[in-house]
């Protein structure tokens, strides 16, 4: 059984002369904005602390910044 690649995060690549870079910057944006990432491509959304103090005052790692690496992948 084939299956098609999923077509729905196809970005063009941008031109070298910048002739299609409303196409792309149009498809770029969406791609960010449905897989949750746009706020971290704007720089307004804060990296969460990797690290805390667990209740033995041990270093571990957060369930913040667990969630933010599941995101880049």
């Amino acid at each position: 059984m084939s299956s098609k690649p999923d077509r729905m995060y196809d970005i063009p690549h941008l031109d070298n002369t910048g002739s299609n870079y409303h196409d792309w910057k149009y498809r770029v944006s969406t791609v960010l904005h449905l897989r949750g990432l746009s706020r971290i491509a704007e720089g307004t959304e804060q990296y969460p602390p990797q690290t805390a103090l667990d209740p033995k005052d041990q270093p571990a790692t957060t369930a913040a910044y667990e969630k933010w690496q599941a995101r880049n992948y």
